[in-house]
C-alpha cells in the first residue's frame, strides 16, 4: 500500500474531524455499535454478508473467503461508488474499517480505480480510534475543570443543562447515556437500546472536543452508572470534586416536571414493570397502592410519595454537606438564568 493513501488519527482529530468526509466501511451493526463522530455509513459487506465471509474463513481457509467477497462485492460496486461520489469533493476522504485491514483497503482501491481522488485509508481504522478515546479517559486533562449541580429528582438539571448548552460549555449526561438516571430511566428513550459503553465514551469525548477541551463544563452530579453504561473513573472523579451548585426547587414544581418528563400516560405498562424492581426498597403495600394510583391515572399522588420516600431519601445521601453555591428557583427560566449567572462568577475568578 502505498504511504501516500494513508493518513492517521491523530492527524484527523489535530486537522478537524468536520474538515473531512470520514467513511465507515465497516457493516451497519458494527458502525452503531460505535464509530468515528461525524462519520458515515457505507459497508462494503453487510452484517449477513460479513457473517457469511467470516464463516468460509473459518471453515476454509482466506483465499476462499475473499473470493466469497469478491463474488457479493463486485455486483454492488457501482452503487457503493456512487454513494462515495456524493460526499463533499472538497474535502478529503477517510476511509476506515475495524483495523485499517482488508475492507479499507479494498474500498481505496476500488474508488481510485473509479476516478475518486483525494481519497485516504486509516491507518489502524477504528481501533487506533477507539485507542485515542481509552488513552484521553485514562489520563484526563489537568486543564478540564467541572461545574456540579446537584439537586432532588425533578429539579430539572438536565433540562437547565440542555437549555444553556447553547451559550456555555456543558456535558449532558443522560443524553449521552439515553437514560433520564433513575429506575425509570430508559422509559421512552427511543435510542436507548443502541447505547453500548463505546459509543457513550465516543460521545461524551466529542461533546469536549467540539469546545477544544475548555471548561469549566456544567454537569450534574450523577451515580457511577447511569442505565446500562458507566462514566469513566476519571471524569467521575473530577465531577464530584468540581466547583458544587445545590439546586433547589418547590416539591410541586419537582412533581409537575417530573409528570411532564416520564409522560406516564403512555408508559403505565413500563412504569409498573420499573416499580416492580424497587418493590424491595419500598415494600408490598406501598409498591401495591402505588400501582393502584397509576391504574386510577393519579400521577400526582403517585409522583409525590415517589420522590418524598424513594428518590429524595437516596438523593440527600449524594448532596454534598456544603455546597459552593446554593440556586433557589420557580420556574426553569430563573433556574437557567441564575446557573449562567453562577458560572460567570466561578469564571471571572
Amino acid at each position: 500500500m502505498e504511504h501516500h493513501l494513508e493518513t492517521d488519527i491523530e492527524t484527523i482529530i489535530t486537522k478537524g474531524l468536520g474538515n473531512y468526509n470520514i467513511v465507515d466501511v465497516r457493516s451497519e451493526s458494527e458502525f452503531i455499535h460505535d464509530h468515528i463522530p461525524g462519520s458515515v455509513n457505507i459497508p462494503l459487506l453487510n452484517d449477513e454478508e460479513r457473517k457469511i465471509v467470516g464463516t468460509l474463513y473459518k471453515q476454509k481457509g482466506p483465499k476462499t473467503a475473499r473470493l466469497k467477497g469478491v463474488e457479493i462485492i463486485s455486483p454492488k460496486l457501482p452503487d457503493f461508488i456512487k454513494a462515495f461520489s456524493s460526499q463533499n469533493t472538497k474535502r478529503n476522504t477517510v476511509v476506515y474499517c475495524w483495523r485499517g485491514g482488508l475492507r479499507s483497503e479494498a474500498s481505496v482501491n476500488f474508488l481510485k480505480l473509479a476516478g475518486i481522488d483525494r481519497i485516504f485509508k486509516l491507518r489502524g481504522g477504528y481501533k487506533q480510534f477507539r485507542k485515542h478515546i481509552n488513552e484521553f479517559f485514562g489520563d484526563f486533562p489537568e486543564r478540564l475543570n467541572i461545574i456540579t449541580l446537584y439537586g432532588p429528582t425533578g429539579c430539572a438539571k438536565t433540562e437547565i443543562i440542555e437549555k444553556l448548552s447553547s451559550k456555555i460549555p456543558v456535558i449532558n449526561l443522560e443524553k449521552h447515556a439515553c437514560h433520564k438516571g433513575s429506575t425509570f430511566g430508559e422509559i421512552g428513550e427511543r435510542f436507548y437500546p443502541d447505547v453500548t459503553q463505546k459509543n457513550f465514551e465516543t460521545s461524551l469525548w466529542y461533546t469536549l472536543y467540539k469546545n477544544n477541551f475548555k471548561g469549566p463544563f456544567i454537569t450534574e452530579g450523577e451515580s457511577k452508572r447511569i442505565g446500562k453504561v458507566s462514566i469513566p473513573e476519571q471524569l467521575y472523579s473530577r465531577i464530584r470534586n468540581g466547583v458544587s451548585v445545590l439546586m433547589k426547587a418547590p416539591l410541586e414544581f419537582r412533581i409537575e416536571y417530573t409528570i411532564k418528563t416520564y409522560n406516564p400516560d403512555n408508559y403505565i405498562d413500563e412504569i409498573k414493570n420499573s416499580l416492580r424492581r424497587i418493590k424491595r426498597f419500598l415494600g408490598g403495600a406501598k409498591t401495591a397502592h402505588l400501582e393502584q394510583l397509576l391504574d386510577k391515572e393519579d400521577f400526582h399522588t403517585f409522583t409525590e410519595i415517589l420522590l418524598k420516600d424513594y428518590y429524595d431519601p437516596l438523593y440527600n445521601k449524594s448532596i454534598p454537606a456544603c455546597p459552593d453555591h446554593e440556586i433557589c428557583y420557580n420556574s426553569l427560566d430563573e433556574a437557567v438564568e441564575k446557573v449562567r449567572t453562577v458560572y460567570e462568577k466561578i469564571t471571572s475568578v
